[in-house]
């Protein structure tokens, strides 16, 4: 007999639609649904959430192995494009989404020279995300771009044998970014300017094998984890809720965006992708279904929880 499905979903920025503010706008079939699940918070970003699931231990280093992932044969660091904000005493650091093949080569070419007293080689692994490759290994320790979005970055710089080196280096890169003509130009534009890199992605892991039976999905991450864990990737768009199929999955969902009509097109997911799922396992047809929202928590439910009264 067919192993009934266990059904994981990931769904990046759904933790917005349930801050307070929002709670009117959710659907009612998914208010009375998280009623019936048991519950545990999750303060961490997608980029660790995701990580979690191939990871043969618990990831519980303030930095993620995420350039060896980008750059599976090669010693690097991610060096990623970021704006670090002042406010008031604070720095806060907010990641580049936007930038073109023309600012990235212009950029990229004034920090180059920086780089070179550190045997480094500046790359773009796609036009937002860069890395550096390195001869050595920097003995510095550092904390993961995407747990720091929109926070203070004090306590996130690299510390360690080598961190006067490294903080040396960051602070030569916001110079010469700080009146780059391409900042200027996008500062005109109502852009946000490129003032500095945040290095990261140091971490060491040990990947986990044979985790899933499949999955479902279109991110570059999870196709590079997919690969890694030595399991096939789907696009989520030849996922059937009607035909969960047998074992573990994981599915992972567009990432929920807030612009016009957020709570109608909230309200046709749940109806065309959660609902089908959660009748199924009140059928006894799926052994479990969990929902792992980013930065909120985790919601499981059980076949037994659907017949809940409340």
């Amino acid at each position: 007999m067919a192993e009934k499905p266990s059904i994981t979903i990931i769904w990046p920025g759904f933790a917005t639609a349930l801050q307070e503010i929002n709670q009117s706008l959710l659907p009612a079939e998914l208010k009375k649904l998280f009623n019936k699940a048991s519950f545990s918070t999750i303060p961490h970003s997608y980029e660790h959430v995701l990580l979690q699931q191939f990871s043969a231990s618990p990831l519980e280093d303030a930095d993620l192995p995420m350039a060896s992932l980008r750059n599976p044969d090669q010693l690097s660091l991610c060096a990623d494009p970021c704006y670090l904000h002042a406010d008031r005493d604070r720095l806060l650091l907010f990641p580049i989404n936007d930038l073109t093949m023309n600012e990235v080569t212009r950029l990229m070419a004034c920090v180059q020279p920086l780089l070179n007293d550190f045997d480094a080689q500046l790359v773009p692994n796609d036009l937002n995300h860069w890395s550096i490759y390195l001869e050595k290994m920097p003995d510095i320790a550092l904390t993961a771009m995407p747990s720091l979005v929109g926070k203070t970055v004090a306590a996130a710089m690299p510390h360690g044998v080598e961190q006067n080196e490294w903080l040396r280096l960051g602070n030569e890169i916001q110079m010469v970014l700080f009146e780059h003509p391409v900042n200027q130009q996008r500062q005109s534009a109502g852009k946000l300017p490129v003032n500095s890199l945040w290095f990261w992605g140091k971490a060491a892991w040990q990947p986990l094998t044979n985790g899933w039976n499949q999955i479902y999905g279109d991110t570059n991450l999870l196709r590079s984890l997919a690969k890694v864990s030595t399991a096939s990737c789907q696009s989520f768009s030849e996922w059937r809720p009607a035909k969960p199929g047998t074992g573990k999955q994981l599915l992972i969902f567009p990432e929920l965006e807030f612009q016009n009509n957020w709570p109608q097109r909230l309200a046709l997911i749940s109806q065309q992708q959660i609902m089908p799922l959660l009748q199924k396992l009140r059928r006894f047809q799926i052994q479990q279904i969990s929902l792992i929202i980013p930065e909120h928590g985790h919601y499981q439910w059980r076949g037994l929880d659907m017949w809940k009264p409340w």
